[in-house]
């Protein structure tokens, strides 16, 4: 099972300033504290892989999840958020492509909220409501 867990807030998200695939902008003390959150749900859940998006506030909170449940993180591409020059298709496909891959027991998948929105539309079939920073869906398709 895939447990997606959106990024804790970054400082852009802060001041409401979109981000694609801008890799820098970091968490801010309130998204640390939303990943240290998720770190904690996450702690009875055998977790057995952490991936996560390069981005630097992907990477932050998969980092302090990963220092809770004694794991390392893989980062993994397709889980970038949209970049502001790709379509929805696109991301579909990644998102695709990710699903494909042979994952073990529980994995904690470390990304974005359009991501982690299109996934559920893509499992359930559902529209999508954007997943709150820190958040963690599990449970689709």
């Amino acid at each position: 099972m895939i447990l997606w867990v959106r990024h804790g807030q970054s400082t852009w998200n802060a001041m409401d300033r979109m981000q694609g695939h801008e890799l820098s902008p970091p968490l801010t003390d309130l998204g640390r504290e939303q990943a240290t959150a998720a770190a904690e749900a996450l702690a009875d859940r055998n977790v057995v892989r952490i991936l996560s998006s390069p981005a630097v506030r992907a990477r932050q909170t998969a980092d302090l999840i990963a220092a809770r449940l004694g794991l390392e993180v893989l980062e993994e591409p397709l889980l970038l958020e949209k970049g502001l020059d790709e379509d929805k298709a696109s991301v579909l496909a990644r998102i695709q492509e990710l699903l494909a891959l042979e994952l073990p027991g529980n994995t904690v998948a470390v990304s974005h909220g359009d991501v982690i929105g299109y996934a559920v539309e893509l499992l359930t079939g559902k529209l999508p409501t954007l997943p709150a920073n820190g958040s963690i869906t599990h449970a689709l398709g």
